[in-house]
């Protein structure tokens, strides 16, 4: 049996959190506090974690609100409350009574209120002074809860925490804490993936889960999709991480959709989109100024800062934050993940300048979250494997409208990435290598042997994480000239991409080649 299903909130495989405790406590302490999270980073499965752990407490009380009412009031926010207590109350003035009635007929003890899809309650005209039925009923529920130790309330959203903030005015939110859930790290999506251990000891490679890692950033419900699809595979392979995740954008989009409207809808602000932009270009830190410059447009209704945009970047699993915003610069980073890579190709004239403009746009945001392919070692950090690096851009290829293909070569044995573009009869080969590995120097002559009918363009991408000031020079001296090939350079303005070298030279089969050498320096960030 399957025992992934990323679509519910009751997860069969629990994955504990570390923040649920702290959460809790302050709960029961009477405190109240905001949950942000972006679409599908678990905030619901985290809510009903949390109301089990409560209940479990004794003398505890908890109750979760899934959603707000059809028809959002006053009234019938109050009603599904006084449900949810067990309390008949004729036309309740305030929910202070209600709660009142609830303590007094089931003895004293803290009491805990849920509620999840906050960003529903701001249902509203734009105009501040206009009537809002959410913004009132959780005024009065934080009016209740001052004038009673007994109440805590958690309520979870995303982007539409911050219309209540700076459209609808909140006095709930002015006191309640600010909490975000995590991408899951490495140790907790091995604990999630535990079941594929149970089952077979080798049946989950430390490669796959390498580009399970990657692909997923530890977003969690790309996590569990991504285990739910390989289930059915007996020894899931990294090729096949990439297939699962590489059809993930046909099949849901609208999950796409609304996970970017969960942090960046252009109606309530641009200022996400922009320094995400920034981001994505950079790979980070960012400087105050740059923060300041990318928040400083009000294009939409919200005024949102660097420190509001960076919180939301991070619920969202987009982005993590080390140390304090008001370090300057902040030292930010993008996360490796499906939700990271580029989702258009830039319109070119053929085959071989759609590959070459592709793997500059890829490698620039393999770049830019370098730090994520780095994995423990024994002594120090290393890269993950090749195989690894050659999935997660396959599965870029793939977003962009490639169709990567999963079989051999029928020439010289598998080549590492093979692709075509729909409506071209043509192809295109690309080896990843890490300098120093392995038969690095003949990388090229490995490249022309995938070289077959059909085959139009080639690209080698050399990768290394140490810093070498000669490196182009050296890899001239030991792969180019090493083979006799004569070469030219292009320029790759602002771009991170160490050197491009392009060859043209002949196969043992009187074919020529055309291939791209990319040399990329990935650093080992903070």
């Amino acid at each position: 049996m399957n025992l992934y299903d990323w679509q519910r909130h009751r997860p069969r495989i629990e994955v504990e959190r570390p923040e649920q405790n702290e959460v809790a406590n302050a709960l029961c302490a009477g405190g109240s506090g905001v949950l942000l999270a972006g679409r599908g980073m678990g905030k619901s499965v985290f809510l009903h974690q949390l109301r089990d752990q409560l209940n479990r407490r004794s003398g505890v009380r908890c109750f979760l609100f899934p959603a707000p009412p059809a028809r959002l009031t006053v009234e019938s926010c109050m009603a599904a409350l006084g449900r949810q207590l067990g309390v008949q109350v004729e036309a309740p003035l305030d929910t202070q009574e209600l709660i009142q009635t609830f303590l007094a007929e089931k003895g004293p003890g803290p009491l805990v209120l849920l509620y999840d899809e906050f960003d529903r309650y701001a249902r509203a005209p734009g105009d501040s002074g206009v009537r809002n039925p959410g913004r009132d009923f959780f005024n009065n529920l934080e009016s209740t809860r001052r004038e009673m130790p007994e109440v805590g309330i958690l309520a979870a959203g995303s982007i539409g925490v911050f219309v209540f903030r700076d459209v609808l005015g909140s006095s709930f939110l002015a006191r309640a804490e600010r909490v975000r859930v995590h991408p899951f790290d490495r140790e907790q999506v091995a604990a999630l993936a535990r079941p594929f251990l149970d089952r077979r000891e080798d049946s989950l490679s430390e490669n796959a889960f390498e580009a399970l890692l990657l692909a997923s950033g530890g977003h969690p419900a790309l996590t569990t999709y991504g285990l739910g699809a390989l289930w059915s595979t007996e020894k899931p392979s990294e090729r096949d991480v990439t297939e699962v995740f590489g059809t993930f954008r046909q099949k849901y989009g609208e999950f796409l959709r609304d996970f970017q409207q969960s942090f960046a809808a252009p109606e309530l602000s641009d200022a996400p989109q922009r320094v995400w932009g920034q981001l994505e270009a950079t790979g980070g830190p960012l400087s105050h100024k740059v923060l300041r410059q990318a928040c400083a447009s009000r294009d939409g209704i919200l005024n949102l800062d660097f420190a509001d945009v960076l919180d939301l970047l991070q619920a969202s699993g987009l982005a993590r934050v080390r140390g304090a915003v008001s370090v300057d610069p902040v030292d930010v980073q993008p996360i490796a993940s499906l939700l990271s890579l580029p989702s258009a190709s830039p319109p070119v004239s053929g085959l071989r300048q759609r590959l070459s403009r592709d793997l500059e746009q890829l490698l620039a945001r393999l770049h830019a979250a370098a730090a994520d392919f780095f994995r423990p070692g024994r002594d120090k950090k290393r890269l993950v494997p090749e195989s690894v690096f050659s999935s997660f851009l396959a599965l870029g290829l793939n977003l962009l409208g490639w169709t990567v293909e999963r079989e051999a070569q029928q020439a010289a044995g598998l080549t590492d990435i093979k692709l075509s573009w729909p409506g071209s009869g043509e192809r295109a080969v690309i080896e990843v290598k890490i300098w120093g590995r392995n038969d690095f120097r003949e990388v090229h002559r490995q490249v022309e042997s995938y070289w077959v009918e059909g085959v139009a363009a080639g690209s080698v991408v050399m990768l290394t994480d140490r810093e070498f000031p000669d490196w182009p020079s050296r890899y001239v001296q030991e792969c180019l000239k090493h083979e006799g090939l004569e070469f030219q350079r292009r320029d790759l303005p602002d771009s991170p991409i160490r050197e491009v070298f392009t060859c043209t030279s002949q196969t043992p089969d009187a074919m020529t080649a055309h291939v791209e050498h990319f040399l990329l320096r990935l650093p080992r960030g903070r």
